[in-house]
């Protein structure tokens, strides 16, 4: 596709926000990519502070226009792919009350079982079809009216990442579909909210902003904003999405069927489907897509790179070399492959931070299991990328249950870059991958050829699949097929004897 006409694609993550210019085809010319900080003022808070998102929003669009020396008169779009699950209450002029709760925080924990406790669950699966925990929407909003009325009294409107930064391109309040549907309180029939749930819970539902598909348009660059990224007033900004709806255009897995899975801070599976299919007592739910015809069943874990960061941060000697042309990712990977598949027994359980399916409980943690004086640090440092791999199975398994029958998945996400891990996902999974090519840039690639269907660029969602490259496939090895069998069972068994003890020591 031959074309001059450009689109800034944000894909606005945990750790940070990257800016990707693109054209009409999802090339890439141009990524910067600028960190911020999360804070964790309380056990199981996890905050942001907005002004961090449009900083860095900003501050990176400019970088990758002088980086180009692009005309900013030949952006034709500028489109967000964004963390979901926030709760962000800002009042009349968009301006936030309060720091940002983001999709990691499980605060809200009382909230979500007294709303089991009052609909029983067999309602809650029939009305919003999953059971709350405390990291939902709903139950965060039930939190923030018992504990900071004020702020709650004062809110004009609900917002999370992807509505805060489309509000302040463009002064539109807005959520996307995808969005919308993640709160469990969205009639994909209608496309609008439904509002029986707000009510069940005392929560008021004139404070959600309307509801666009991710490829519509609800205004244009104020002047104020074209002038903080370096654009033109009247630039189109459209609605955009989440993550995993946009990192699913950006996987090229857009017929129903077909399915990918993401490595990134945090991971999911995720497969397109032609109407919802869900396992709420699992944590695996139905969003929508950001192809308005169809779905995304969806099953995620919260802890995926993130333990890698936590393990390179805390437990690796601060005055390791790695060499001058190796990051830290690359010296795990070389240590990693020097250990025996199976890591000599060793297990490790990546739940550090909570987790949301196929077991939906905030109050869960890490852990190494079977660790002993026979172990060394290559064998801990595979077992890293076995633990994630192994829940990632255990994904696999709920999402198969639900009727998902294909023996391929594409690959995406920062994770993707390396061949070990990949091997180690095809072995212990028992599928095909599809490393696509670019991995780390499938977010904002996806964000961009959401923006491409809208400028009217592709006829449909469907047509997007061309764009995908694969880089490399990696198939299961049928010699470690019962080693990863037996670690499995021993996963899962783990879980099943600590989950009371989690709980009780947990739960405050």
């Amino acid at each position: 596709m031959s074309d001059d006409r450009y689109i800034i694609a944000h894909d606005v993550g945990t750790g940070g926000s990257k800016a990707a210019l693109c054209d009409l085809s999802g090339r890439i010319l141009a990524s910067r990519f600028s960190p911020y900080e999360t804070s964790y003022p309380r056990e199981n808070w996890a905050e942001q502070d907005p002004g961090d998102w449009w900083e860095a929003v900003t501050r990176t669009t400019r970088e990758v226009l002088e980086e180009t020396s692009i005309d900013p008169g030949k952006v034709v779009g500028v489109i967000y792919s964004t963390q979901m699950i926030g709760v962000l209450p800002v009042d009349q002029a968009g301006t936030p009350l309060r720091p940002a709760i983001i999709w990691l925080d499980g605060r809200a924990q009382e909230q979500a079982d007294k709303i089991i406790r009052w609909l029983t669950k067999p309602l809650l699966l029939a009305i919003a079809g999953g059971l709350p925990t405390g990291k939902d929407v709903i139950a965060k909003l039930m939190w923030l009216k018992q504990h900071e009325p004020g702020i709650y009294n004062e809110t004009h409107a609900i917002l999370e990442v992807c509505s805060y930064l489309v509000n302040k391109s463009c002064g539109e309040f807005v959520y996307d579909y995808s969005a919308a549907s993640a709160t469990g309180a969205f009639n994909s029939k209608k496309k609008d909210w439904d509002y029986t749930l707000f009510k069940l819970v005392r929560v008021d539902p004139t404070k959600m902003p309307k509801v666009m598909a991710s490829h519509e348009q609800p205004g244009v660059l104020t002047k104020t904003a074209a002038e903080e990224m370096g654009l033109v007033p009247g630039t189109p900004v459209f609605t955009g999405t989440g993550d995993v709806p946009s990192a699913t255009v950006g996987s090229g897995a857009l017929i129903d069927g077909q399915g990918h899975i993401y490595i990134g801070s945090s991971g999911w599976i995720a497969v397109t489907v032609p109407k919802e299919v869900n396992n709420g007592r699992k944590g695996i739910v139905s969003i929508s897509s950001a192809d308005p015809t169809r779905h995304l069943l969806l099953s995620e874990m919260e802890s995926a790179g993130a333990c890698f960061k936590w393990f390179s941060e805390h437990l690796i000697p601060c005055d390791l070399e790695c060499g001058p042309d190796m990051d830290i990712m690359d010296f795990l990977n070389e240590v990693a492959a020097t250990a025996e598949p199976g890591s000599h027994g060793l297990i490790f359980n990546p739940w550090m931070f909570g987790e949301r399916s196929p077991i939906p409980d905030t109050t869960v943690r890490g852990g190494f299991i079977n660790l002993s004086l026979d172990h060394r640090g290559r064998d801990m440092v595979r077992s890293l990328f076995e633990g994630v791999a192994l829940h990632g199975r255990w994904m696999l398994e709920g999402v198969r249950a639900c009727g998902f029958n294909d023996v391929v998945l594409r690959a995406i996400g920062g994770g993707a870059k390396s061949d070990l891990w990949m091997q180690i996902f095809a072995d212990v999974l028992g599928v095909t991958i599809e490393a696509v090519a670019e991995p780390q840039h499938s977010g904002a690639r996806g964000a961009a050829l959401i923006a491409a269907v809208g400028l009217g660029a592709y006829p449909d969602y469907v047509s997007l699949r061309n764009a995908i490259k694969i880089r490399q496939t990696f198939t299961p090895r049928s010699e470690y097929a019962s080693l990863y069998n037996e670690s499995f069972i021993t996963f899962k068994e783990s879980y099943k004897s600590l989950k009371k003890l989690y709980r009780r020591v947990n739960s405050g």
